[in-house]
């Protein structure tokens, strides 16, 4: 197989490419935008070009699927502060974080906020809404019935404890409740040893 194919590159299938070397990359002084993305043999060359850049920076073996996770990483949120996404799609979410904490040994948390079945509804918006104003735009947010599950990228468990406590204290200071059942874990961490324990830990707090 010829070297620089995309077989062996990784380009658009996320495979790890060959470690990177000046003769895998094409000197073409007409490239635009168009040729990079509408030759793949360019858009080699191309992605080598910032697989290096990114090596350099931050030394470690890049693969374009790490180029993709990093810009996803600066676009997710759109113009929302934070990501407020449906129930059904929380599972796929974990399955994600499990397998970007495995690939980079970075951790994330989750945290799940248990209330009365009295709440008002417009309660419950308040503390939506006071969930805003704690949680970052890369933090995503599911909401249920009785309790709410937020997922937190790049989050050790360290962490977890004080922003449990930012929340408990704003919502009782601006929607009088101090009683929020905090339920927390997080990846790579004593309480999993595996991870298709994340998930089934998630099932049985949804339960």
């Amino acid at each position: 197989m010829p070297r620089g194919s995309d077989s062996d590159s990784g380009v658009g299938t996320g495979v790890r490419p060959t470690p990177y070397a000046r003769d895998q990359v094409l000197e073409f002084p007409e490239m635009s935008f168009t040729v990079v993305t509408s030759n793949r043999e360019m858009a080699g060359s191309f992605s080598r070009y910032l697989l290096a850049a990114a090596s350099k920076m931050v030394p470690r073996d890049w693969t374009v699927k790490d180029l993709v996770d990093v810009l996803a990483f600066v676009l997710e949120g759109g113009d929302e502060p934070v990501q407020f996404i449906e129930g059904r799609y929380l599972r796929k979410r974990v399955r994600e974080q499990v397998a970007r904490a495995e690939r980079y040994e970075e951790p994330f948390s989750m945290m799940i906020i248990v209330f009365g079945k009295g709440i008002a509804g417009e309660t419950y918006e308040s503390l939506v809404d006071v969930l805003t104003e704690r949680l970052r735009r890369s933090d995503m947010v599911f909401l249920y019935k009785h309790r709410i599950v937020i997922l937190l990228p790049h989050t050790p468990a360290s962490v977890i404890g004080r922003l449990q406590n930012r929340i408990t204290k704003l919502a009782a200071a601006t929607i009088g409740i101090d009683d929020l059942d905090f339920t927390t874990a997080s990846y790579p961490g004593e309480r999993f040893s595996r991870s298709e324990e994340v998930l089934d830990w998630v099932e049985d707090q949804l339960r």
